[in-house]
């Protein structure tokens, strides 16, 4: 039997995708900041009741995780996840037309709570680069030039390719500011390791489920998962410290925490393969410990676990 091949977006449909795209953006400018985070609110939940797959893979993980054990508590967070998945949206629209260089402490405001270390690393304090291993938490889009705009030290980071290029390439245009450059996925991680030699920081999403080639076996709210090894990779080749950074929503009128944990300590033993599992647990621990505290804003729909919704030796082959 011949493999059956993956489905092909057309162009026309791909157009179409993003000629909605632009009438929400233009939407988004014409309204006032907090209209456009009530009328997200409402899409939220419009998308949750119709988007069958999603919502119940969002509910499911978020039993599945433990962060809530009755079925009320979790549909009710994955409300409130779609809710903040429109936010996100609105996010990026809205800092187009408000941060600059000269306001940006108005918007972006440092977790003072932190531990001192983070804080440290978080900002011209030491003006040293770091490894920013970060995730789906809060709002990922604006994280990395929040980090620039903090700290003063340029940051590189890598965008996986969306299957709809046009709108892949309107979330690119929007995280590449404040000395913030995005490459594709597809470059690999020569263009991280030459930022990191050359003194600037780089951001890796780590919390998405990787291919078998690409991460190696952790474990996430206490169930097998398969992490991300870049950011191990690069930490044991360059000794550039790890630290966890996200950009926390904290009120519907565009204003964010900016808070994480870290940097990792860790000594490695010599044994490469021993040595990415550890780090890989390590900073999947500090994007759980995050989770944790804010777990409304988590992607929960996304794919995470080995044992979830899916054969886990069929996936450990993919």
């Amino acid at each position: 039997m011949s493999e059956r091949k993956k489905w092909k977006k057309p162009m026309w449909l791909k157009k179409v995708e993003y000629a909605i795209l632009m009438l929400g953006v233009k939407i988004m400018q014409s309204l006032e900041v907090k209209t456009c985070y009530a009328l997200a609110n409402k899409i939220g939940l419009l998308v949750y009741y119709c988007d069958f797959k999603h919502r119940n893979r969002a509910i499911s993980h978020i039993l599945h995780s433990g962060i809530r054990t009755d079925l009320a508590g979790a549909k009710e967070l994955a409300k409130k996840n779609f809710q903040h998945i429109l936010k996100v949206f609105v996010d990026v629209v809205t800092a187009s037309r408000l941060v600059t260089r000269e306001n940006f402490r108005d918007y972006y405001e440092l977790d003072m709570e932190a531990d001192p270390e983070w804080l440290a690393f978080s900002t011209s304090e030491k003006n040293e680069n770091v490894i920013l291993a970060t995730g789906h938490l809060g709002n990922w889009e604006l994280a990395g030039s929040a980090y620039s705009l903090l700290s003063g030290i340029p940051l590189v980071s890598i965008m996986r390719p969306l299957e709809n290029e046009l709108i892949g390439n309107f979330f690119y245009s929007r995280r590449a500011v404040f000395d913030h450059t995005t490459f594709s996925k597809e470059k690999g991680v020569r263009p991280l390791l030459t930022a990191l030699l050359h003194g600037e920081s780089i951001a890796i999403v780590a919390d998405q489920h990787a291919v078998r080639q690409e991460g190696v076996e952790i474990e996430f709210c206490g169930h097998p998962a398969r992490a991300h090894m870049t950011p191990a990779l690069l930490n044991l080749k360059t000794k550039v410290k790890l630290i966890c950074w996200v950009a926390i929503r904290k009120e519907d009128d565009f204003k964010f925490k900016i808070t994480g944990c870290g940097p990792v300590h860790y000594t490695p033993t010599g044994d490469k393969e021993k040595d990415i599992q550890a780090l890989a647990q390590l900073y999947s621990n500090q994007i759980e410990e995050c989770l944790r505290k804010y777990p409304e804003q988590w992607l929960w729909p996304h794919r995470r676990w080995l044992d979830c919704n899916r054969k886990h030796n069929k996936e450990k082959n993919s």
